[in-house]
């Protein structure tokens, strides 16, 4: 097998960006001059006598040596970036930067050698000055060698740091793109379930009372366009869900009449908590369906919402009966039903690690879900009355929210 010189290629910088960094590479070189001059002025007596021409020397001898290594430092960079070892094939790499490093150092001492007389106001002699080449570089060779070995690992270090950066950012925005998508699958879930529930709910007042069951359907309609209006976003402010649900708790109590009655118990002042879109209805709906329609008689269900230090707590109660209670219907859910499910799942995307979903027995009767996440809020808008018309009398026992 014919070993050929293509080697791993580390990505380039933006060109924005290298501009800035060839701005910085000189600025360092240019301290890097500046200190070993001052070094070598003020703390070095052994050379002190060595410099004829005092100060001035010492800034020419160390800026002209900086500022060559600064000239050569993107080519370096260039070959660097190029010529990268990878764990079966890093013999010809390394031996090939290596060749190209004694170059790069003897480019070095010839380019001082012919650079350093002009910048003095000395005459060049081109034959004299290549002549001191090999005992200049029997000194300096190893110095050479490792600047140019501390630019390569500079090079090789930045551009890591990049490219693990790059990979970072595009595993975020890949992981937030599949976060998306499963929540918008969770909450395209909910719109036929809920749709189905409720036309189902309907469908017996088509034969008991009509005209009922025309301002159901009138209600369904405002239902539905309400949770288009939210449809593009995963959390929405509190008070815009409560909204939902009171138009959705007005089709259900035009269905049980005075079978059931509502409480929405709302902390005043977090109107504009952050909740999941539709966090609320499926619980209410779980509620209705499991713990009033399944018996006979009335019932009650309780919506509250709380702030509790930097979190917000939501519970849902019914008086029907509890999960344990052996008159409870075989088909109510201990967790397993639609609405449940996909409020844990979206509370578990949205809140990893940060939420609790906890499904009980209430303290006399009947069951509450509890949520609790962190509370964030929506900023500030102009309120908005939305185009819904009232249709709940003031007998209709739901509880005004605050």
């Amino acid at each position: 097998m014919t070993a050929s010189f293509s080697f791993r290629e580390l990505p380039r910088a933006a060109s924005a960006e290298r501009w800035r960094m060839a701005v910085w590479v000189l600025a360092v070189w240019t301290l890097v001059g500046l200190f070993r001059a001052v070094d070598r002025y003020f703390s070095d007596p052994f050379q002190l006598h060595r410099l004829e021409f005092g100060l001035w020397e010492a800034l020419a001898q160390s800026l002209l040596a900086s500022t060559i290594w600064a000239l050569f430092t993107p080519p370096v960079v260039w070959l660097a970036r190029r010529c990268v070892p990878t764990r079966d094939y890093w013999i010809l790499p390394i031996l090939s930067l290596a060749a190209v490093g004694v170059l790069f150092a003897i480019a070095h001492c010839t380019a001082y050698q012919l650079a350093y007389p002009l910048l003095m106001g000395f005459p060049l002699v081109v034959s004299t000055q290549l002549a001191a080449l090999p005992q200049m570089l029997r000194f300096l060779l190893p110095t050479h060698l490792v600047t140019y070995a501390a630019i390569v690992g500079a090079t090789w270090a930045l551009s890591y740091s990049r490219l693990s950066r790059e990979r970072e950012l595009r595993a975020s925005q890949v992981k937030t793109r599949l976060l998306s998508a499963r929540l918008e699958a969770l909450k395209m879930q909910l719109h036929p379930h809920f749709l189905f529930n409720t036309l189902n709910s309907i469908l017996p007042l088509v034969f008991r009372d009509r005209e009922a069951a025309s301002r159901t359907v009138v209600r369904l309609s405002d239902l539905l366009r309400l949770s288009l209006q939210n449809e593009g976003s995963d959390l929405i402010p509190l008070r815009k869900e409560l909204e939902l649900l009171k138009v959705y708790l007005e089709i259900q109590q035009t269905r049980f009449q005075d079978r059931l009655t509502v409480r929405l118990d709302i902390e005043p002042g977090i109107g504009d908590a952050l909740v999941p879109n539709l966090i609320l209805q499926p619980l209410v709906e779980n509620a209705i369906k499991h713990g009033i329609a399944a018996r006979p008689g009335s019932g009650r269900v309780e919506v509250h919402a709380r702030r509790e230090a930097d979190r917000l707590r939501l519970l849902v109660r019914d008086d029907g009966p509890g999960p344990a209670d052996p008159a409870s219907a075989p088909s109510r859910p201990a967790e397993g039903g639609v609405g449940l499910r996909n409020t844990r799942d979206r509370l578990e995307l949205l809140y990893p690690g940060r939420h609790e979903f906890e499904f009980r027995g209430a303290r006399d009767r009947g069951c509450e879900v509890l949520l609790t996440f962190p509370l964030s809020m929506a900023p500030p808008a102009p309120a908005v009355r939305a185009n819904v018309p009232r249709r709940v009398s003031a007998d209709a026992r739901l509880a005004p929210i605050a």
